[in-house]
Order: C-alpha cells, then structure tokens, then sequence
C-alpha cells in the first residue's frame, strides 16, 4: 500500500514538472523594435495612414484634434527601440509617443517639443533613444517614451 502511494506521489510530481516544462514558458529577450528610418506617411481623406514597409495603419483624426488642425500633408512615424511609436508633423507642437496594443496604438506621452509648431521634423533612431531634428530651425530634441532626454 505504501508503495502504491510513492507510485501515485511519484506520478504526480512528474505530471507537475513536465506541464510546466511544457507550457508557455519560452521567452525571448532583448528583442530590438526600433525601425532604423522613418516613416513620411500621406494621410488619406479619411485621415488614415498606412505604412507598407512597417505593415502598420491607423487613423490621425485624434492626434490632429489634439493638435488643433484639420489636416497635415505628411505624417513622421518611427518605432523606438522599445516598441514606442513615435508621431509628428509639420505646425505640431508635440511629439506623441504610442504604445502597441492588440488592435490599438495607446497613447503613452505627449511631449511638447516647439510651442510655435515644427517646421521641417525628422526622425533618427539614436540607440535608446529618438533624434528629432527640425531642419528648418536646426533645433535638435533627443526623446523618449518618458519624455525629453
């Protein structure tokens, strides 16, 4: 009878370790999402933007109520190496910063870059961080998902 015991305690601790060395449990780190250029998007009427290269597409209405425009000719869109999206566009006074979800883009930070609005943004991806450049001051701003570095 005692033996059945250690049998069945013996069975069942071999069910636990082998679920568990089955489950989910791989993992893989240090995954870098950083796109190394920027993406110039053109909205479309609907104020919707697609990015072929990055296979990634959604709606600006919100960023440009934000904004307080109607419309913008080119959308500047790049990924941190975080995963962060980062959204701006010539007379945009911030830079938003997006973080992925299922279906959605949620917003993280809006961090305010040019009071008076940008002139000519761009984007580098910089290691850890993003390089904001608008080439029409010459200004540089080095940000991240936090805000301004």
């Amino acid at each position: 009878m005692l033996k059945n015991h250690i049998t069945a305690l013996a069975s069942c601790v071999a069910l636990l370790f082998g679920a568990t060395a089955c489950g989910p449990a791989l993992v893989i780190q240090n995954v870098d999402y950083s796109q190394p250029v920027e993406s110039v998007l053109s909205p479309a009427s609907d104020h919707s933007v697609q990015d072929l290269r990055y296979a990634v597409s959604f709606s600006i209405q919100s960023i440009l109520e934000e904004e307080g425009v109607d419309s913008v000719s080119e959308i500047r869109l790049i990924r941190g190496h975080k995963g962060y999206y980062f959204v701006t566009a010539s007379g945009f006074s911030n830079v938003y910063v997006f973080e992925p979800g299922e279906s959605e883009l949620q917003l993280k930070t809006i961090i305010n870059v040019a009071e008076e609005g940008l002139g000519q943004p761009a984007f580098n991806q910089r290691g850890d961080h993003i390089e904001l450049i608008d080439r029409a001051t010459g200004q540089t701003t080095l940000v991240t998902e936090e805000g301004i570095r």
